[in-house]
């Protein structure tokens, strides 16, 4: 009976010992979890601190997916709400830009208009917004009556698509091409 005993204490003993093991080993793997999650949190944070915000989405990407049960993942994914949505502004932002500082310059050409009875001649007698890079718009009187407006996208020249899309404003509103040939 003393030996049985003992066999079953010692098992006890074993199991309790392959208990206390696997504890560890996965309180280990938690904490290296944790760790690698952090230096990648990190680096995401590096990203958004050099404005390379799709970078840091895809590392807190790659956190939430790699990593779902730390306390980083957790924060990467309130992080990743905030960060996309900075990325779709920052790729809207020249487009909307371009877009107020036509209908800002439109604007002041009416106020012209309505003020003196006739169209400026050119934007520098109204309050003209340059575009996002820097450039004046563009502007002709048409010879039938009304204006033209237009910005040249990034590039400066006729034609292109996204940021170097051309935008137009014929008299009141934004056409794809406008009646009249811009100088």
């Amino acid at each position: 009976m003393g030996r049985a005993n003992e066999q079953v204490n010692g098992g006890m003993r074993s199991c309790a010992l392959l208990v206390a093991l696997l504890v560890a080993l996965f309180g280990v793997t938690g904490c290296s979890d944790e760790s690698a999650a952090q230096r990648a949190y990190e680096r995401a944070q590096r990203h958004i601190e050099s404005d390379e915000i799709d970078e840091a989405v895809q590392v807190l990407e790659s956190i939430v997916e790699t990593y779902p049960e730390t306390e980083i993942a957790r924060t990467a994914r309130e992080d990743l709400t905030l960060y996309r949505g900075l990325s779709v502004a920052v790729d809207a932002y020249p487009e909307r830009r371009v877009r107020d500082a036509m209908i800002r310059t439109a604007r002041s050409v009416y106020l012209f208009r309505s003020r003196r009875g006739s169209w400026p001649a050119s934007l520098e007698a109204v309050r003209a917004a340059a575009d996002p890079w820097g450039r004046p718009l563009l502007y002709k009187v048409k010879p039938s009556g009304g204006y033209v407006l237009g910005c040249l996208g990034s590039d400066g020249q006729p034609g292109g698509d996204g940021e170097a899309r051309d935008w137009f404003i014929e008299d009141r509103g934004f056409v794809s091409r406008p009646s009249v040939e811009l100088p």
